[in-house]
């Protein structure tokens, strides 16, 4: 057995459970899914998307790598697209964030039918 060939191993899961993390917490924080909707993004939770069933097997970033019933690759998907999440109380429905700043307006821009 090497020893740097396990050490290498290791260091590599560890780096890729770090990333995973990390995407992780970035898309709990800005999709806020939990909160909204009682939904915990997590590896291994189960999701179904335009009525595939399959399970998170990776991040990708933003997205989530799933590994859909009967495929042998996972496929890379958006958190909110089209996505129903496997929850206690049945599958629930992701939706995207609201836009804050869907109807802001610069200053000093007049919009259609304002008076400036």
């Amino acid at each position: 057995m090497n020893y740097d060939d396990v050490e290498d191993g290791l260091a590599a899961e560890y780096r890729n459970r770090q990333r995973q993390a990390a995407d992780l917490e970035y898309i709990r924080r800005y999709y806020a899914l939990e909160q909204r909707h009682g939904i915990r993004v997590e590896i291994g939770g189960r999701v179904r998307s335009n009525g595939q069933e399959g399970t998170i097997a990776d991040t990708s970033g933003h997205y989530l790598m799933v590994k859909f019933d009967g495929d042998e690759r996972p496929a890379r998907r958006h958190v909110t697209s089209n996505m129903e999440y496997a929850t206690a109380d049945g599958w629930v429905a992701a939706t995207p964030t609201p836009d804050l700043y869907a109807n802001v307006q610069p200053k000093g821009r007049a919009t259609a039918g304002s008076t400036q």
